[in-house]
């Protein structure tokens, strides 16, 4: 006969096994949860760091706009030399290598920067001249009276109200407008390194590139090349620390060596100070794992006022 003894604990054995064996794997179920639940908080950690150090970068940059103001004011006429690039606030600035963090060693290979444009520097579509615009060779004469009709100006079948661009992006989706006309090509530079929605109809000779100042009616090639001449300064190079600026037509005029004679047909559409600037401050964390991007677009005068913040959080 069969010993039920033996079976019955025989197969206690056995569900108590099962038993040790389902809670082990729920117990793994759950510590794996844990720790995919740690993880998340911790990227969640790093990106709201990582986003508040993009802010703080801005401002930070907003302080760089006081502070050039400020020191503009206290030269003397003669040397302020509008917005150009050789000054500080053209200068991309990192927070890490300017000792804004005590704790350095936590934010290796990372980084928390802000760099400054001036958007005068382009050509706004929503205000500048239709001339200008016809002297942008990757705008071609359809894609103009698309933009004159959405702007209800004379040259296309206006609306029946204004409507300005939000966003320069946006003239990339107007038909006609190839991905050739957007990015560049080899006979024509490319619309997104021109134009902008902010700013004024004037354009900042001292920021401006050669490209865009190709497209100031009446400027010839040899004005556009004493202009940058001068802005280069000692070092004949672009961008760098001894740039220098014209403080207004007459200073251009002369610092430049250009015929007054001329400037009636061009100078209308110059300018020699920014009113409007793009600041974009970027932080990293886990070394460049996690980015962090906050840009806004301000309008400078007495005060600075805050036209446009975007933000967004990149990482893997």
């Amino acid at each position: 006969m069969p010993n039920n003894g033996m079976h019955k604990t025989g197969f206690v054995l056995i569900s108590v096994l099962w038993v040790t064996a389902m809670l082990t794997v729920i117990a793994l179920g759950f510590g794996r949860r844990a720790a995919l639940e740690r993880r998340a908080s911790a990227y969640a950690l790093d990106q709201a760091e990582a986003m508040l150090m993009a802010r703080g970068a801005v401002e930070r940059g907003i302080i760089e706009l006081y502070n050039q103001r400020y020191m503009r004011m206290l030269l003397p006429e003669g040397q302020r030399g509008g917005d150009h690039c050789g000054q500080s606030w053209a200068k991309k600035k990192n927070l890490y290598t300017e000792g804004y963090f005590e704790k350095r060693e936590n934010f290796d290979n990372d980084e928390a920067a802000y760099i400054i444009i001036d958007e005068d520097r382009y050509i706004n579509v929503n205000a500048a001249d239709e001339k200008i615009l016809e002297e942008v060779k990757s705008l071609k004469r359809p894609v103009i009276r698309a933009i004159n009709a959405r702007l209800n100006r004379a040259g296309g079948r206006g609306n029946e109200e204004y409507q300005p661009f939000n966003a320069v992006e946006e003239i990339r989706y107007l038909r006609g407008v190839t991905e050739d006309n957007w990015f560049g090509s080899k006979n024509a530079p490319g619309l997104k390194n021109l134009l902008t929605v902010w700013g004024t109809a004037q354009i900042n000779v001292n920021t401006a590139s050669e490209e865009v100042l190709s497209c100031i009616p009446g400027l010839k090639k040899t004005e556009i090349n004493a202009i940058l001449r001068y802005r280069a300064g000692s070092d004949g190079v672009l961008y760098t620390d001894d740039d220098q600026g014209f403080e207004d037509m007459n200073d251009l005029l002369t610092k430049a060596g250009l015929s007054e004679s001329g400037s009636a047909d061009w100078g209308a559409y110059c300018k020699f100070n920014a009113s409007h600037f793009r600041i974009t401050g970027v932080a990293t964390r886990r070394q460049g794992k996690v980015r962090a991007i906050c840009s806004a677009i301000f309008a400078a005068g007495n005060y600075i006022q805050v036209l446009d913040w975007q933000e967004k959080t990149l990482g893997s």
